[in-house]
């Protein structure tokens, strides 16, 4: 890595610690947080990049790389597993306080387990599950099962619920980001 780059990524990681410090402090920015991500996902679907989405308009930080990274994790890891909202909420969260290099071992990685597991065991009783597919009861393997389960009759129904969690999940990831 360049020195360039290596100092950008050091500025961003700083930038993101004093902005989400600073602006989560504040319950209407954790709100606000939560509207966006749902407004996101009613318009454009995908659960981890509509709550990246809305971090980086509150926090008014971008990066294009993180945001085309977290992708993947839409739809449980695009086959159902853990909810992409949940995910990205682990992200946002290991962004503050997780380790920044490998060779920082075990103890380094330790500061974000409770956060994360503070932020599954909100999630898990207000969703009744973890899991992607259990929660939308849609097959993640099989993409005519998600083509016509999004575009038949079920679908506006499990869009809206999705919409509701992710921004629901934005805003309690927010109010974590807030405590630590």
């Amino acid at each position: 890595m360049t020195g360039d780059a290596s100092k950008a990524k050091a500025d961003f990681a700083e930038l993101f610690d004093k902005r989400t410090k600073e602006v989560f402090t504040s319950e209407a920015n954790r709100v606000r947080a939560g509207e966006l991500a749902y407004e996101y996902y009613k318009k454009s679907f995908g659960c981890s990049q509509s709550l990246f989405q809305a971090f980086q308009d509150v926090l008014e930080i971008k990066d294009d790389f993180w945001f085309k990274a977290i992708a993947g994790l839409q739809g449980g890891g695009s086959c159902g597993l853990t909810c992409g909202a949940l995910t990205a909420g682990f992200v946002l969260i290991s962004a503050r306080v997780g380790r920044t290099g490998i060779d920082q071992g075990l103890e380094a990685i330790l500061p974000a387990f409770e956060p994360c597991h503070q932020l599954t065991l909100w999630f898990k009783p207000m969703f009744k599950s973890t899991v992607c597919s259990e929660i939308t009861g849609v097959n993640w393997f099989d993409m005519n099962d998600v083509v016509n389960h999004y575009l038949g009759p079920k679908g506006p129904e499990t869009i809206e619920k999705c919409a509701v969690l992710t921004g629901t999940t934005a805003a309690r990831v927010a109010e974590i980001l807030a405590g630590l």
